[in-house]
């Protein structure tokens, strides 16, 4: 029974793969079309760069909502590993540690969400809001509620620059792909998520336990966000403690068009970069035709709106054909 739904979920996963990566080439054709200069690889790489952070969060977001949960302190946890990385790096820290504290910070934030989910048995929408607030006011209160700035131009270089040609954070991007598709595919951890998101009594009764592997993909989503933070600094060149809270929602998006089911058993790791690359050619699409940034946060919105109630359509379509 267990291997039968993770193959519907495979097939399910691929469908809704293969529209994400259609949409996305239709896209980028119609603002082609509209103004030609879209096309040069110059912008090409561009989108793919803005596209970055919000293709880890998705990715974290991905594992997350396959065993049917949700993580909204993502952003949050982004802020306070970008403070940290900010603050470990203005005090003369070895790279080391600067790229390596942030990450288990994120991890631990990870588990914490996991563990208020797991052992204390709150919701996960619940329990994720709680610690959106309380990550939030911890980044601003070791930033002191100022953007940190003095990072040093070698570490802007070390993730913020480029392989000769293409931009270090893409190669970052491809290489945490590759290792979470794998690990979906693969190991224990993707299939037990995938299980466990699909019924998380017929899992438990398999001998799987709910509550590890729950808390283990909270922990690989908050190291994610982590090194988004680190990227994010690297990139600026600063630590804002507010930074990630407008990629909450593109994030979840991401990981809803390219496949991931809210409900749970499904999700794919490529659709989900695929839908943070299709956001963010939305949004360079709608510069090129010179639309304000007000009027593009109204057309993300709409977006991302039909992306969820799409969701929740293939899931009644599906319960109907059970």
């Amino acid at each position: 029974m267990l291997s039968r739904a993770l193959r519907q979920a495979a097939r399910i996963g691929t469908y809704r793969q293969t529209g994400i990566v259609v949409a996305e080439v239709v896209l980028f054709l119609v603002f082609t079309a509209l103004s030609p200069r879209f096309l040069s690889s110059y912008n090409i790489i561009n989108i793919i760069l803005q596209s970055v952070v919000t293709g880890l969060l998705a990715l974290g977001e991905t594992f997350v909502i396959i065993t049917a949960g949700i993580d909204l302190s993502a952003g949050s946890i982004l802020a306070v590993s970008a403070v940290s990385a900010g603050l470990l790096l203005i005090h003369g820290t070895s790279f080391a540690i600067a790229l390596i504290g942030p990450l288990i910070i994120g991890a631990l934030a990870g588990l914490v969400n996991g563990l208020i989910i797991t052992l204390i048995r709150i919701t996960p929408f619940i329990a994720t809001l709680g610690t959106m607030s309380i990550y939030a006011g911890i980044a601003l209160i070791l930033a002191g509620g100022q953007t940190v700035y003095g990072i040093p131009l070698s570490f802007e270089g070390l993730l913020g620059g480029s392989l000769g040609p293409i931009p270090i954070p893409v190669l970052v991007l491809l290489a945490v792909l590759l290792l979470a598709a794998a690990t979906l595919k693969y190991t224990k951890l993707g299939e037990y998520a995938i299980a466990i998101g699909g019924n998380a009594e017929v899992a438990r009764l398999a001998g799987i336990n709910l509550s590890v592997y729950t808390s283990a993909v909270y922990v690989v989503a908050g190291a994610l966000c982590a090194l988004g933070g680190m990227i994010s600094v690297a990139r600026l060149g600063a630590a804002d403690p507010t930074s990630g809270s407008d990629l909450l929602l593109p994030a979840i998006a991401a990981s809803v068009m390219g496949g991931a089911n809210l409900m749970g058993g499904e999700g794919s790791m490529l659709g989900a970069v695929v839908g943070a690359v299709l956001i963010s050619t939305l949004q360079a699409g709608l510069t090129f035709l010179n639309v304000q940034a007000f009027y593009q946060e109204v057309v993300v919105g709409v977006v991302i709106i039909l992306a969820l109630a799409l969701n929740r359509f293939q899931n009644r379509f599906q319960n109907g054909h059970a």
